[in-house]
Protein backbone atom coordinates (compact mmCIF):
# COMPACT_ATOMS: atom_id res chain seq x y z
CA UNK A 1 0.00 0.00 0.00
CA UNK A 2 2.80 2.44 0.88
CA UNK A 3 4.55 1.71 -2.43
CA UNK A 4 1.36 2.40 -4.39
CA UNK A 5 0.92 5.70 -2.55
CA UNK A 6 4.54 6.68 -3.24
CA UNK A 7 4.17 5.89 -6.95
CA UNK A 8 0.93 7.90 -7.07
CA UNK A 9 2.62 10.91 -5.43
CA UNK A 10 5.29 10.88 -8.14
CA UNK A 11 2.62 11.45 -10.79
CA UNK A 12 0.51 14.01 -8.96
CA UNK A 13 2.44 17.26 -8.69
CA UNK A 14 1.92 19.77 -5.95
CA UNK A 15 2.07 23.28 -7.38
CA UNK A 16 4.16 25.31 -4.96
CA UNK A 17 3.67 28.75 -6.54
CA UNK A 18 1.88 30.11 -9.52
CA UNK A 19 2.10 33.40 -11.38
CA UNK A 20 -1.03 34.85 -13.00
CA UNK A 21 -0.95 37.95 -15.22
CA UNK A 22 -4.12 39.36 -16.76
CA UNK A 23 -4.15 42.07 -19.41
CA UNK A 24 -7.66 43.47 -19.99
CA UNK A 25 -8.56 45.28 -23.22
CA UNK A 26 -11.27 47.79 -24.07
CA UNK A 27 -13.04 45.28 -26.34
CA UNK A 28 -14.18 43.13 -23.39
CA UNK A 29 -11.47 40.47 -23.76
CA UNK A 30 -8.51 39.75 -21.52
CA UNK A 31 -5.28 37.86 -22.11
CA UNK A 32 -4.45 35.51 -19.26
CA UNK A 33 -0.89 34.24 -18.70
CA UNK A 34 -0.33 31.58 -16.08
CA UNK A 35 3.14 30.27 -15.18
CA UNK A 36 3.38 27.08 -13.17
CA UNK A 37 6.66 25.66 -11.85
CA UNK A 38 7.05 21.93 -12.41
CA UNK A 39 8.23 19.76 -9.53
CA UNK A 40 11.14 17.39 -10.17
CA UNK A 41 10.06 14.08 -11.72
CA UNK A 42 6.50 15.28 -12.35
CA UNK A 43 5.04 14.05 -15.64
CA UNK A 44 1.86 16.14 -15.45
CA UNK A 45 0.73 19.43 -13.96
CA UNK A 46 -2.84 20.45 -13.29
CA UNK A 47 -3.74 24.13 -13.07
CA UNK A 48 -6.98 26.09 -12.69
CA UNK A 49 -7.99 28.41 -15.50
CA UNK A 50 -9.78 31.70 -14.80
CA UNK A 51 -12.96 32.35 -16.73
CA UNK A 52 -15.35 29.88 -18.32
CA UNK A 53 -14.61 30.24 -22.04
CA UNK A 54 -11.08 29.94 -23.38
CA UNK A 55 -9.86 31.00 -26.82
CA UNK A 56 -6.47 30.85 -28.55
CA UNK A 57 -4.87 28.58 -25.94
CA UNK A 58 -1.10 28.15 -26.06
CA UNK A 59 0.76 25.89 -23.63
CA UNK A 60 4.56 26.03 -23.80
CA UNK A 61 7.60 25.29 -21.69
CA UNK A 62 10.25 27.80 -20.63
CA UNK A 63 11.99 27.43 -24.03
CA UNK A 64 8.83 28.09 -26.04
CA UNK A 65 8.25 24.45 -27.00
CA UNK A 66 4.57 23.45 -27.23
CA UNK A 67 3.24 20.97 -24.68
CA UNK A 68 0.30 18.58 -24.90
CA UNK A 69 -2.68 19.38 -22.71
CA UNK A 70 -6.33 18.59 -22.09
CA UNK A 71 -9.06 20.68 -20.48
CA UNK A 72 -11.64 19.30 -18.09
CA UNK A 73 -14.01 22.03 -16.85
CA UNK A 74 -11.80 24.85 -15.62
CA UNK A 75 -8.79 22.55 -15.05
CA UNK A 76 -6.00 22.13 -17.57
CA UNK A 77 -3.84 19.00 -17.40
CA UNK A 78 -0.45 19.38 -19.06
CA UNK A 79 2.09 16.71 -20.00
CA UNK A 80 5.28 18.38 -18.83
CA UNK A 81 7.89 16.31 -20.70
CA UNK A 82 11.17 17.87 -19.44
CA UNK A 83 9.78 21.31 -18.63
CA UNK A 84 10.79 23.21 -15.50
CA UNK A 85 8.13 25.90 -16.02
CA UNK A 86 4.84 25.61 -17.89
CA UNK A 87 3.32 28.75 -19.41
CA UNK A 88 -0.39 28.87 -20.35
CA UNK A 89 -1.65 31.78 -22.46
CA UNK A 90 -5.24 32.30 -23.62
CA UNK A 91 -7.94 34.92 -24.10
CA UNK A 92 -11.33 35.06 -22.43
CA UNK A 93 -14.32 37.40 -22.43
CA UNK A 94 -15.65 36.22 -19.06
CA UNK A 95 -13.66 38.48 -16.76
CA UNK A 96 -14.61 41.99 -17.91
CA UNK A 97 -17.85 43.94 -18.00
CA UNK A 98 -18.57 47.54 -18.96
CA UNK A 99 -20.96 49.99 -17.31
CA UNK A 100 -20.88 53.37 -19.05
CA UNK A 101 -17.26 54.53 -19.18
CA UNK A 102 -16.10 52.13 -16.46
CA UNK A 103 -14.72 48.65 -17.14
CA UNK A 104 -14.63 46.15 -14.26
CA UNK A 105 -12.43 43.05 -14.07
CA UNK A 106 -13.81 40.40 -11.68
CA UNK A 107 -12.48 36.96 -10.74
CA UNK A 108 -11.75 34.59 -7.89
CA UNK A 109 -8.20 33.26 -7.64
CA UNK A 110 -6.30 30.90 -5.35
CA UNK A 111 -3.10 32.85 -6.10
CA UNK A 112 -2.13 36.53 -6.27
CA UNK A 113 -2.97 38.10 -9.63
CA UNK A 114 -1.11 40.84 -11.50
CA UNK A 115 -3.34 43.02 -13.67
CA UNK A 116 -1.61 44.96 -16.43
CA UNK A 117 -3.88 47.90 -17.26
CA UNK A 118 -4.14 48.98 -20.91
CA UNK A 119 -2.31 52.09 -22.09
CA UNK A 120 -4.24 55.22 -21.14
CA UNK A 121 -6.39 53.51 -18.49
CA UNK A 122 -7.14 55.26 -15.21
CA UNK A 123 -7.77 53.17 -12.10
CA UNK A 124 -11.15 53.88 -10.49
CA UNK A 125 -11.54 51.23 -7.75
CA UNK A 126 -9.80 48.14 -6.35
CA UNK A 127 -11.33 45.49 -4.10
CA UNK A 128 -8.27 45.08 -1.89
CA UNK A 129 -5.01 46.80 -1.04
CA UNK A 130 -2.49 45.91 -3.78
CA UNK A 131 0.54 43.84 -2.84
CA UNK A 132 2.62 45.75 -5.38
CA UNK A 133 2.19 48.55 -7.91
CA UNK A 134 4.74 48.87 -10.69
CA UNK A 135 3.73 51.31 -13.44
CA UNK A 136 0.50 50.01 -14.95
CA UNK A 137 0.95 46.55 -13.34
CA UNK A 138 -1.01 46.07 -10.11
CA UNK A 139 -0.62 42.86 -8.07
CA UNK A 140 -3.57 41.90 -5.88
CA UNK A 141 -3.77 39.20 -3.19
CA UNK A 142 -5.58 35.88 -3.70
CA UNK A 143 -9.34 35.72 -3.22
CA UNK A 144 -12.20 37.73 -4.71
CA UNK A 145 -10.61 40.30 -7.00
CA UNK A 146 -12.41 43.26 -8.54
CA UNK A 147 -10.75 46.19 -10.27
CA UNK A 148 -12.47 49.06 -12.11
CA UNK A 149 -10.79 51.33 -14.64
CA UNK A 150 -11.72 53.77 -17.39
CA UNK A 151 -10.20 55.21 -20.55
CA UNK A 152 -11.17 58.77 -19.66
CA UNK A 153 -10.33 60.86 -16.66
CA UNK A 154 -13.22 60.85 -14.23
CA UNK A 155 -12.94 64.47 -13.13
CA UNK A 156 -15.60 67.17 -13.21
CA UNK A 157 -13.99 69.50 -10.75
CA UNK A 158 -13.81 73.28 -11.13
CA UNK A 159 -10.13 73.01 -12.13
CA UNK A 160 -11.00 70.79 -15.12
CA UNK A 161 -13.73 73.16 -16.35
CA UNK A 162 -11.51 76.23 -15.86
CA UNK A 163 -8.64 74.61 -17.75
CA UNK A 164 -10.92 73.69 -20.65
CA UNK A 165 -12.36 77.24 -20.79
CA UNK A 166 -8.89 78.82 -20.71
CA UNK A 167 -7.71 76.52 -23.52
CA UNK A 168 -10.76 77.46 -25.63
CA UNK A 169 -10.27 81.18 -24.96
CA UNK A 170 -6.61 81.03 -25.96
CA UNK A 171 -7.42 79.25 -29.23
CA UNK A 172 -10.20 81.75 -30.02
CA UNK A 173 -7.96 84.76 -29.38
CA UNK A 174 -5.18 83.22 -31.48
CA UNK A 175 -7.58 82.55 -34.39
CA UNK A 176 -9.02 86.09 -34.27
CA UNK A 177 -5.51 87.55 -34.10
CA UNK A 178 -4.45 85.53 -37.15
CA UNK A 179 -7.52 86.67 -39.12
CA UNK A 180 -6.88 90.32 -38.15
CA UNK A 181 -3.22 90.04 -39.21
CA UNK A 182 -4.19 88.57 -42.59
CA UNK A 183 -6.74 91.39 -43.13
CA UNK A 184 -4.21 94.11 -42.25
CA UNK A 185 -1.54 92.62 -44.53
CA UNK A 186 -4.13 92.18 -47.30
CA UNK A 187 -5.32 95.79 -46.91
CA UNK A 188 -1.75 97.16 -47.08
CA UNK A 189 -0.97 95.13 -50.21
CA UNK A 190 -4.26 96.20 -51.83
CA UNK A 191 -3.53 99.93 -51.23
CA UNK A 192 -0.18 99.71 -53.09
Amino acid sequence: MKKALLVLLLFVPFVSAQSINITPYFDGYATVEIEVPVDDYATQVTASLVGDHYEDIFVIDENGNPLEYSINGNKIIINTQDAQIVKIVYTTSDLIRQEGLVWTLSLNSEYPVSVILPEGASLVDVSDVPLEVEGNKITLPAGEIEMSFTTQEVGTGVEDVTTRKEGTSTRTIFALGTILLVLVVGFILWKR
